[in-house]
């Protein structure tokens, strides 16, 4: 449920995602790629950063 719950937060279709992983075509980046993404365009403030 929780890799529903981030690819709806991350705009992405979870059965896209799921097929594009199954197929391995790649297609679409892995979650953690779109997230580092985004979070740059969208600091999340000190608390996230890495000490």
């Amino acid at each position: 449920m929780s890799l529903v719950a981030t690819t709806r937060q991350l705009g992405i279709s979870f059965f896209e995602y799921v097929r594009d992983r199954i197929s391995q075509l790649r297609i679409i980046p892995s979650l953690s790629t779109i997230i580092r993404e985004k979070s740059s365009i969208h600091p999340l403030g000190l608390s996230w950063q890495l000490e």
